[in-house]
């Protein structure tokens, strides 16, 4: 399984100090206000901050797959169109798009806009889009927050299955108790402090 250390100064909007493994599906536990969504807005170059991994990067340098809640998929593209634009180059867009949509068990919706699809669906395309850059950390906010009983089943039972199986190190900021049931290891944020490496 693969891991990979964070060891992160932030500065803003909160100052933070932390420091922990990410392994398989890793899960980030804390209370409001403690600073999940900062360490990840931090990791993925959207805050000031400095340590390892990728520090110095910028954001769109950055091997990061960054999802926070809003999934802002383009409304004018098509399921599959979302996920090729991510591509660099043109070569064998649909076809690589399609591949990506399959992973995710969400092909045959790859003719629709974002506006016909459910929130669960929506998500699933946003992973597909975000698999397309290739990433080495996955990063989610509140993943499960916005879904309705079904969407939240299929994301725990088919997207992180699929996450773990690609062997790219995921972590989720989430007050979900399900997704700790499913998480290889669980990280927990006290008092702005990593309370549970």
């Amino acid at each position: 399984m693969t891991a990979l250390h964070v060891a992160y100064r932030i500065f803003e909007p909160i100052e933070l100090e932390v420091e922990f493994d990410i392994t398989g599906v890793t899960v980030l536990l804390g209370a409001n206000g403690e600073g999940k969504s900062t360490i990840l807005r931090a990791l993925a170059g959207l805050l000031p901050a400095e340590g390892t991994p990728f520090s110095g990067l910028p954001p769109q340098r950055r091997p990061i797959a960054y999802l926070p809640q809003e999934h802002l998929l383009f409304p004018h593209l098509r399921a599959w169109e979302n996920v090729a634009f991510a591509f660099d180059d043109r070569i064998r867009r649909r076809e690589r798009a399609l591949a990506l949509l399959a992973r995710f068990d969400i092909e045959d919706l790859a003719g629709r806009f974002p506006h016909q699809l459910s929130g669960g669906e929506r998500q699933r395309v946003a992973i597909a889009r975000a698999f397309a850059r290739q990433p080495e950390l996955v990063l989610f906010d509140e993943p499960t927050s916005a879904l309705d009983k079904s969407a939240r089943e299929a994301f725990l039972t088919s997207a992180l299955p699929a996450l773990r199986d690609a062997g790219v190190p995921t972590l989720a900021a989430t007050h979900d108790p399900a997704l700790v049931e499913v998480a290889d290891r669980t990280v927990l944020l006290r008092d702005r402090r990593i309370a549970i490496p």
